[in-house]
């Protein structure tokens, strides 16, 4: 039996972590670090996990002492707390299983690169969307080369759940770094497969038009007094049943949450950017988070001289467009488990990893050129200039010192 040692047992790594006990491989969770160990337990619960017989310590420097008794981890810390906990680990020689975003500054992303420089791939990154069975089918026809040759990717992720980055925790800006680094993470990795070449630099813009405000940051709809008028109090949520992600503890029947409209909030309502690769081809990318219900779309358009694809996860389709011939071929691809089945994919890989069967299908590589160019489209909306991406370690992609200073932390 693989035993697992887990590194902040929250909702997204337990959920995760359960898939282990639901895909029929020999592996369980033995050793959980969290300083909260009755939330920890909560969300192993939520997710299946059972508890008895794991042991649970307060922090990583505890795990690290029954590190000996471990064949991987995973590592599921808040954002900024990523790189911090993978590069304490790095010593042990563990396989990990990493959230994104992997880094969420430069510094992160230059050390991070360094403690697993020449095994990057024993780290298996979460970049589910990359592996969904829909994503693969999508790949298969487009490296077919029945679209001839492309000349575009139009990317676009409008975010039905978006409240969550602004009425939860998300919505502190030191833990997440914005939501390039939130969400976009996702969407540059799947991008890059698709054009299979080296990202050069990338203009991009935010709008924030929607939230944010003057409130104060510890405000919640409960104790506001403009709630009963308000579009997105939890009364008015409950009343149209739908809360957009911004009260996670709906299940349970509270729709209270903190203030979309705090003064402290930094993220972004929208984001668009422009990509440029080294085989002359562009990618056109943007995301929204006041979507909701049907309004929601995750995916791409690919343009190429014979014909166009389209794939969304949310309806799990893809529609094929011949060019030159009167046909469209239109494609389900239905699947089961979290991220469009992707976090089953990723979890089986990693259980191979630690057995020491297969190398990781999302390697820490792919994590820091995805951070890279989140960070490079934050400094292109500082600056309003083109950005550079640079990826520390990279040869294809050198960073000089001080220019990755001059990315904002």
């Amino acid at each position: 039996m693989l035993r697992i040692g887990v590194i902040g047992m929250g909702l997204r790594v337990s959920g995760v972590a359960g898939r282990l006990y639901k895909i029929g491989c020999d592996a369980r969770v033995t050793v959980v670090a969290d300083p909260h160990e009755e939330s920890a337990r909560r969300c192993m619960k939520a997710a299946e996990i059972p508890d008895d017989g794991v042991q649970f310590v307060s922090g990583v420097d505890e795990l690290i002492k029954r590190a000996g008794d471990l064949d991987g981890l995973m590592i599921g810390t808040r954002c900024h707390l990523h790189t911090d906990m993978a590069v304490k680990v790095a010593p042990l020689g563990l396989p990990v299983m990493l959230e994104k975003p992997v880094a969420i500054n430069a510094d992160q992303l230059q050390r991070l690169q360094a403690a697993y420089a020449g095994r990057e791939q024993q780290v298996v990154v979460s970049f589910p969307l990359r592996v969904t069975p829909l994503f693969r089918t999508a790949m298969e026809i487009i490296r077919s080369g029945r679209l001839g040759t492309i000349n575009q990717v139009q990317a676009i992720n409008n975010v039905t759940y978006g409240g969550v980055y602004f009425g939860y925790w998300y919505r502190n800006y030191d833990q997440v770094a914005g939501l390039w680094l939130q969400k976009a993470t996702h969407d540059f990795d799947y991008i890059n497969q698709i054009m299979q070449a080296q990202p050069l630099s990338i203009a991009a813009t935010v709008s924030q038009k929607i939230y944010g405000g003057d409130k104060p940051h510890d405000l919640r709809c409960s104790t506001c007094d403009e709630a009963k008028s308000c579009d997105e109090s939890g009364e008015a949520q409950r009343h149209r049943g739908n809360d957009g992600g911004m009260s996670p503890d709906n299940p349970s029947g509270n729709w209270d949450h903190a203030c979309c409209y705090s003064r402290d909030i930094r993220n972004q309502d929208s984001g668009s950017a422009l990509v440029l690769y080294d085989n002359a081809v562009h990618a056109c990318y943007t995301q929204n988070f006041i979507s909701r219900r049907q309004a929601g779309k995750r995916g791409a358009i690919v343009t190429g001289h014979h014909g166009s694809l389209e794939f969304d996860w949310y309806t799990d389709t893809i529609r094929v467009v011949d060019h030159f011939d009167n046909r469209v071929d239109k494609i389900e691809v239905k699947a089961t488990g979290g991220h469009g089945g992707g976090d089953d994919i990723l979890v089986s890989n990693f259980v191979d990893v630690a057995r020491g069967k297969a190398e990781s299908i999302s390697g820490l590589r792919a994590g820091l050129l995805s951070v890279a160019m989140c960070l490079a489209a934050k400094q292109s909306c500082q600056t309003q200039t083109f950005a550079p991406i640079r990826v520390p370690g990279d040869p294809q992609c050198p960073m000089a010192s001080r220019e990755l200073a001059m990315i904002e932390n």
